[in-house]
């Protein structure tokens, strides 16, 4: 199996794992007020298929970040600007 079915197995499974858990969160809060939607876990559901598979692992990822040592950023800030 190549790299990239690996990948694309791991992002597939990722994926899979993490509805499962949204679905039994919302299912079973023990709290009903505020009830849990699907739409609260929107931001981790990007957080977790940007990690999934964009082509590059994370070792990847960060070593394309320079350290601070080098004279890169001391924060990478990974937030998207909010809409004005």
């Amino acid at each position: 199996m190549s790299v990239n079915d690996k990948r694309r197995q791991f992002d597939i499974e990722l994926k899979k794992r993490f509805e499962e858990l949204v679905t039994w969160a919302v299912t079973n809060r023990p709290d009903h007020s505020p009830p849990l939607s699907r739409a609260d876990f929107d931001p981790a559901r990007k957080a977790i298929e940007a990690l999934a598979y964009d082509g590059l692992d994370l070792g990847e990822r960060n070593a394309a970040i320079p350290e601070p040592s080098e004279n890169g950023p001391q924060y990478v800030n990974v937030n998207p600007t909010p809409w004005p």
